[in-house]
């Protein structure tokens, strides 16, 4: 073999490892390109991107992709599968699928070069330039960029640097380029409210039942977090269960509870029950005498037209209870004699008069029987 055939050969084989080595190294895929989605992005601040370019709220996150956060804001990634991650602010974390050695478990593995999280999961694996680990439940990273504290809330965390590390809830433990910085620590409360005080500064809405409320992610339905207020509160309208609400005056609309300001229930009828329409107006013929009124409160003939009501409280003659005695005269004559008009004799009733018996002490005593003279011997 020549000598310029063995240089072409040996140009060959180097180009064949740059290529191998570039499709190696090369990013999976990732943004609205391609990639399994792994969850969706919501955002709180200017400053959130999604590989370089400005985020939008709402959108998917692939396999692959890069999410990183400025100054003053924040992002919560809600994964499809269930759970969930925030960044802090001035984070950098990539994602990708991977099946872990230990345990042949699939998780979503999280590349954390710097920043902070917060991670609500099962199942999740992690790596930052010091440590790499298995996750379950919820757990606070923190790298600096000299070194990752890991504290775990709730759940177990296992570690891999020189030796396996098992932290238990309520511990933290601190890495460096893959060696155990000092002992483990045992947290009490307060200092494990203090580790994950940065999540106050970002609170989110959600919807509660039928009202939206401000909450942290692990306290509402995931899907439906959001760190706008405007957005949380139209999912939670369109969410709601609706019904019947009363709107007085005996009007019913169908709304969500929460917007209802009187008696609501899903039940239309039992609504309507609830809801009975206002008095009725009108015109009532009582003793000769016109008034207006409800027909509830009327004692004698009621209508709705005055003309009608009139006709019949005061027409020219009619029948009048007069003594005990029922006479057919004016309604004027009745009046002067104070006495009871109808214009038809049925509507007077019972016209006798009714004699109110005198109390005890106001009867006058009654006489003593005689008696027989007494004989005296």
């Amino acid at each position: 073999m020549t000598l310029q055939r063995l240089y072409r050969v040996a140009l060959l084989a180097l180009a064949w490892v740059f290529v191998l080595f570039g499709t190696a190294c090369a990013p999976l895929p990732g943004g609205e390109a391609g990639g399994v989605v792994i969850g969706t992005l919501r955002i709180d601040g200017p400053t959130v991107f999604l590989n370089g370019a400005r985020a939008r709220d709402g959108a998917s996150v692939r396999e692959g992709d890069t999410v990183t956060t400025g100054a003053a804001s924040s992002a919560f990634i809600a994964f499809s599968e269930g759970g969930f991650v925030q960044l802090d602010e001035n984070t950098d974390p990539r994602f990708s699928f991977r099946v872990e050695t230990r345990g042949r478990q699939r998780c979503i593995h999280i590349q954390i070069d710097i920043g902070q999280v917060f991670i609500d999961k099962d199942v999740q694996c992690f790596s930052t330039p010091d440590v790499t680990g298995n996750l379950g439940s919820r757990v606070n990273i923190r790298v600096s960029g000299k070194e990752t504290i890991v504290t775990v809330l709730a759940g177990r965390a296992l570690l891999f640097g020189e030796r396996e590390q098992s932290v238990p809830a309520a511990g933290e433990a601190v890495w460096r380029h893959g060696r155990q910085i000092g002992s483990l620590r045992l947290l009490d409360a307060a200092d494990l409210a203090a580790t994950v005080g940065w999540r106050e500064r970002h609170p989110g809405w959600c919807c509660v039942g039928d009202r939206l409320e401000q909450r942290l992610p692990e306290q509402c339905d995931r899907q439906h977090f959001s760190f706008d207020r405007r957005q949380a509160e139209a999912r939670c309208r369109q969410s709601a269960p609706t019904g019947w609400c009363c709107l007085g005056g005996g009007r019913l609309a169908q709304m969500p509870a929460a917007q209802c300001r009187g008696f609501f229930s899903p039940d239309e009828a039992q609504a309507r029950q609830r809801c009975p329409a206002p008095p009725r107006t009108g015109w009532c013929c009582s003793d000769g005498r016109l008034s207006e009124t409800t027909a509830s409160q009327c004692r004698g003939f009621f209508a709705d037209e005055r003309g009608e009501a009139q006709r019949r409280c005061q027409p020219d003659d009619g029948w009048c209870c007069l003594r005990g005695k029922v006479v057919e005269m004016s309604a004027e004559q009745c009046r002067r004699g104070q006495g009871r008009f109808a214009g038809e004799r049925s509507e007077l009733g019972d016209c006798r008069l009714r004699v109110t018996p005198l109390p005890p002490e106001l009867r006058p005593a009654r006489p003593l029987p005689p008696r027989a003279p007494m004989v005296v011997e």
